[in-house]
């Protein structure tokens, strides 16, 4: 989640070939998805006025590298770290972005494709959003061929001044592509082919979370308590408020979207349910992070779920809906647990 082609000036665009990674060995994507060419570098893509010290690439491929070494390489992956500064940059980058997605297959010719992929009206306002310096963005994807992940940061000033936070969302957005790549993205995901938002969500805050610590940026038990009491770096109301004033909630439900309460569940209810798998299941962090994905397409996310968590997704959600309802001394005490078995 096409305009007329022409030579792109680039002298505009900043364009860096990151770190190349081996593919990972049997690892599958949904069935109706075309095989993404794994072995392709990402690309970062930076507008002019961006980066003049190297800084902002630096941070953000400091987490981009860890995510890569941990899950392998998946792409096409196109990072877009955008800013307001020069608009004939951010025109030739979008010009840049429409030609990754022409299909060669296509009825369509390649100016055609361009053209029309520049009309789309969420492209034009998150053009104008770029240009009026305004955040937004996130992971994008295709469904069709060809097949491609892509970072948009709208407002990447903001990530230029916080290096720590352009790290973490390096880690947080690749978890997504690894996620991306192992579920079958055309279904909804209430079905058994696509992941549950607080899967995707939940243990990608969580990884990235607990990354930052292994890059000696973060304290991982202090930042877990911070999201249920006071929200942490994702949004309000934290955890702890949320249960009070929502007696009946479902991890599982896709609707919260619609309605505010999309960021407790989804992100920091996810981030504690990928927490409990972890320390009070007992299953191995690689399995619950990594392993588990690589059999969805093969049999489905029910059944990979049992199969790697040692329980139903029905029994977990009512075990998990006990366990976060405690209080903070006692929810915490599984990451205690965990440093004296070390």
């Amino acid at each position: 989640m096409h305009r007329v082609t022409r030579p792109a000036l680039l002298f505009a665009i900043t364009t860096f070939l990151l770190c190349p990674m081996p593919p990972v060995a049997g690892e599958d994507i949904a069935k109706k998805q075309r095989q993404p060419r794994a072995h392709q570098r990402p690309i970062l893509r930076i507008t002019e006025g961006l980066n003049t010290d190297g800084d902002l690439a630096k941070y953000y491929q400091r987490g981009l590298n860890y995510a890569i070494q941990y899950f392998g390489n998946h792409g096409p992956y196109y990072i877009y770290l955008l800013g307001p500064d020069n608009e004939q940059s951010v025109l030739d980058i979008y010009h840049q972005r429409a030609l990754s997605r022409v299909d060669t297959k296509s009825k369509q010719s390649a100016r055609e494709q361009v053209e029309a992929f520049l009309k789309q009206p969420n492209i034009v306002a998150e053009i104008q959003a770029v240009l009026a310096g305004e955040a937004e963005g996130g992971l994008t994807w295709t469904q069709e061929a060809p097949i491609l992940y892509e970072d948009v940061t709208t407002n990447a000033r903001q990530r230029q001044r916080d290096p720590i936070e352009n790290t973490w969302g390096a880690l947080h957005e690749y978890h997504h592509v690894f996620q991306m790549a192992h579920c079958d993205t055309t279904h909804p995901r209430t079905s058994d082919q696509h992941i549950n938002s607080w899967m995707a969500e939940g243990m990608a805050s969580y990884s990235s979370a607990k990354f930052m610590e292994n890059l000696g940026l973060l304290d991982f038990n202090n930042y877990m308590l911070q999201l249920r009491q006071t929200g942490g770096n994702i949004g309000r109301p934290g955890i702890n408020e949320f249960l009070t004033n929502t007696k009946v909630w479902q991890l599982e439900n896709e609707t919260y979207w619609d309605s505010e309460v999309a960021a407790p569940v989804y992100y920091m209810l996810g981030a504690w349910a990928t927490a409990y798998l972890i320390h009070v299941q007992g299953v191995d962090e690689v399995v619950v992070l990594k392993s588990w994905y690589q059999d969805i397409p093969h049999i489905g996310k029910s059944a990979a779920f049992q199969k790697h968590m040692g329980v139903s997704l029905a029994d977990f959600y009512k075990k998990f809906s006990i366990f976060i309802s405690q209080s903070d001394d006692d929810v915490m005490k599984i990451f205690q647990r965990q440093e004296r078995v070390k």
